[in-house]
């Protein structure tokens, strides 16, 4: 079974955070609340662990127009793979 771990992803511009929040955060308090050191943690080794790097800091990416989309299908699929891992 897949455990639904709630996040989403913010876009501005070139530049593509993952948030762990049910969705678009709107204050800095909602944001200071967001963060969860020791998930972003193991996501990040994780990630690492499947060939995949984001930002430590901020959860980000900079996505050039050069990216392919299957870049981007292999960090997503990392990505629910080891949240539902996490959370299940």
């Amino acid at each position: 079974d897949r455990v639904e771990a709630p996040w989403h992803v913010v876009r501005v511009g070139a530049r593509v955070e993952f948030v762990c929040a049910p969705g678009p955060l709107k204050t800095g308090a909602e944001a200071m609340a967001a963060h969860h050191p020791d998930v972003e943690r193991a996501l990040h080794l994780a990630l690492l662990n499947r060939g995949c790097l984001i930002a430590p800091f901020h959860n980000m990416m900079l996505v050039s127009p050069a990216t392919r989309k299957r870049q981007i299908d292999r960090l997503i699929s990392a990505f629910d793979e080891i949240l539902s891992d996490l959370f299940a």
